[in-house]
């Protein structure tokens, strides 16, 4: 199980997959790939993996079952009345303004500036915190307190944060495991399938008023999936899966006179985007966009951008930007007792989520990873009287 605590490696599983979905070929639209993308895939494969047997052989992480914190119910019942202040804020709850055609997705802005981001990150992290206890106890109180967790981004039909949840959940439970069996896989394979379903069964609610169709006709489905008896709503993780690789591969096709932009790639590639925007606003820096196969299919994995900005080069650059972060951030937070394995779930969730944008910049991702270190530094001062220690 050593492996499945290396961040390497899991770069390599994570980025392998989105090849396998696009070979499904539920949508007419996507273009061929390329030699060239197949080769730099190759080349970031062979770099993660001989680097990840160095990192194997110098450390490694131990498991640990953590204790049950004792103030787990009034933490949820604090951030339920949060998210009340919040709804407040905004004028709505989105699930039933938008479920009853009283508001539209993109009409709004959600929550309370700044507040509502370090509200919905800190609930990430304490949903995993709950997972980790729960897996450490087996205790069906804990299990209750982490599902009801996700009751707040149901209600804000927020479903990359349910699937940044789930996908965690799925780490903590492989980083936890000392023996992987084929009825435990299989459980997980079931589960996966539920969550992939309610994932398009909520993103018909949000965009399509329930329609399930909708979706795959606007992004060119073929006439066999149509026809097929598979539920339209796993169209959805198809689109979500397969889209990104399709987008960096139409900018890589259509980009072909790329000028160098280096300040803009640094401003919007490399730091996260709550800095970035003050940062633009300071050197009066534009962002660019890619190419996208159609306007509403907007992520193109973590390379499409900096492929816009300089070119390949670029492409390498954030990739090795990426191996640095995530490789620093796993010595670090390895050694945390209470918080090391919820720490590198949510890294690894940063790195699979790369797979669809930059989860680098993008702090509802990567602002998440910032708790578990805080967490750590404040019970090792507790703990030593005053010495820091993870």
């Amino acid at each position: 199980m050593k492996k499945l605590t290396n961040p390497n490696f899991i770069y390599i599983c994570t980025f392998i997959i989105p090849f396998f979905v696009y070979t499904l070929g539920w949508s007419s639209i996507y273009p061929a790939l390329t030699s060239k993308l197949f080769g730099f895939y190759i080349v970031t494969f062979s770099i993660a993996f001989l680097t990840g047997i160095v990192i194997d052989r110098l450390t490694g992480f131990v498991y640990h079952p953590i204790p049950i914190y004792k103030h787990n119910l009034a933490v949820i019942i604090c951030l339920y009345l949060l998210y009340c202040l919040d709804f407040w804020y905004t004028g709505f709850v989105p699930m039933f303004a938008y479920s009853g055609g009283q508001a539209g997705f993109r009409e709004f802005k959600i929550g309370i500036p700044t507040f509502h981001v370090v509200l919905v990150t800190f609930t990430i992290f304490f949903s995993l915190y709950l997972f980790h206890q729960y897996l450490s106890h087996r205790k069906w109180s804990l299990l209750l307190l982490y599902i009801s967790s996700f009751g707040f981004f149901v209600m804000l039909l927020e479903r990359s944060s349910i699937m940044y949840i789930f996908i965690g959940s799925i780490f903590l439970f492989f980083i936890s495991q000392k023996r992987i069996f084929i009825k435990k896989i299989i459980g997980l394979g079931v589960l996966s399938l539920f969550i992939l379903y309610m994932f398009g069964y909520l993103g018909n609610m949000r965009s399509t008023l329930g329609d399930p169709e909708v979706i795959p006709r606007m992004s060119g489905a073929t006439d066999k999936f149509m026809d097929s008896r598979i539920p339209k709503e796993y169209y959805w993780s198809y689109l979500y899966i397969a889209s990104p690789v399709a987008n960096l591969q139409n900018n890589i096709n259509l980009e072909t006179n790329v000028v160098p932009n280096y300040a803009g790639f640094l401003v919007f590639e490399m730091i996260p985007d709550f800095a970035a925007k003050r940062l633009a606003d300071l050197f009066s820096v534009a962002p660019r966009e890619f190419q996208q196969i159609l306007p509403w299919l907007n992520v193109g994995t973590i390379y499409a951008l900096p492929f816009s900005y300089l070119s390949w080069a670029g492409v390498l650059i954030i990739f090795f930007y990426l191996m640095l972060l995530m490789n620093s951030y796993y010595l670090i937070i390895r050694k945390s007792f209470n918080y090391g394995a919820v720490g590198l779930a949510m890294m690894f969730c940063v790195i699979s989520l790369a797979n669809f944008a930059n989860s680098i910049s993008f702090s509802a991702f990567s602002f998440p990873l910032f708790y578990p270190f805080l967490f750590s530094i404040i019970r090792g001062l507790r703990k030593k009287g005053g010495k820091i220690t993870a």
